[in-house]
């Protein structure tokens, strides 16, 4: 008698010990998630260029890259590298290039991928290739831009 006493407290004690649980499960939903600002950025900027964005992975070259200023046009190439898939990229790239309103302009595979993306006075083409070791090593981009800042202040669109 005394042992079946012992195992229905011990069931009493089990299922008291998981409503509380489930409920303080329940509860900690009501919390507010956290604000926007405290979330890590997910890609970052070619240049000055606030429109054309590659992933947090992608590391800038200074060394090689160069940017040209004139009085009629701006542009130049920015060299990446990074720790993530060619095809991954691409997808990134197309996707963030539509979000900023890029039309894209054409697109041609082999052992590199050229994506070629345009907006009224402005053209961007984005070269990716993978290094030594597939897709289990770097991915490298060099991004052009070209931006007619003459027919831009003019109101010009070709």
């Amino acid at each position: 008698m005394r042992s079946m006493k012992s195992q229905n407290v011990g069931l009493f004690l089990l299922i008291v010990t998981m409503v509380l649980l489930l409920s303080g499960c329940a509860g900690s939903n009501n919390n507010p998630p956290p604000p926007m600002e405290n979330l890590p950025t997910l890609s970052n900027f070619v240049g000055d260029y606030r429109d054309i964005e590659l992933p947090m992975d992608m590391k800038f070259d200074h060394k090689k890259s160069m940017v040209v200023r004139t009085d009629s046009f701006t542009g130049g190439v920015f060299y990446f590298s990074g720790k993530i898939q060619r095809d991954s990229l691409k997808s990134f790239i197309v996707s963030s290039m539509q979000k900023n309103k890029w039309k894209r302009a054409g697109e041609v595979s082999s052992e590199s991928v050229l994506l070629a993306f345009t907006k009224p006075n402005k053209s961007c083409t984005v070269v990716l290739e993978e290094g030594f070791g597939g897709s289990l090593g770097s991915t490298y981009a060099a991004v052009y831009v070209a931006e007619d800042v003459a027919a831009a202040s003019s109101g010009v669109n070709y």
